[in-house]
């Protein structure tokens, strides 16, 4: 998630001195076709130049694996990128983005 692909998160970014986060989004591929349903305003346009990494999983795995993928994910991202914050920390400014998105 960032600014130009997640309108309304900036603040949350900016407070956090990032950029963006990883986020392990969800969307459904029909026929070759990738579909973004998260609400009617989604579009895969505005995500798929910064698709990070693709894997497929079954409607069964979106809640616990999905969640704990998107979180080691993270944990070797904060590694990786040097960031200078927590797990905890990229978690709660995530959360905070996820809860801005709803109010939209």
């Amino acid at each position: 998630m960032k600014l130009e692909n997640t309108p309304g998160i900036g603040n949350y970014l900016k407070e956090a001195k990032l950029t963006y986060i990883p986020e392990a989004h969800c969307y459904l591929v029909d026929h070759g076709i990738n579909l973004d349903l998260t609400n009617k305003n989604s579009t895969i346009t505005r995500i798929e130049d910064d698709i990070i990494e693709e894997i497929s999983i079954a409607s069964h795995e979106v809640s616990e694996f999905k969640v704990n993928y998107h979180k080691d994910y993270l944990m070797q991202w904060i590694i990786k990128e040097r960031i200078p914050l927590s797990f905890d920390q990229i978690w709660s400014t995530r959360e905070l983005c996820i809860a801005s998105l709803a109010d939209n």
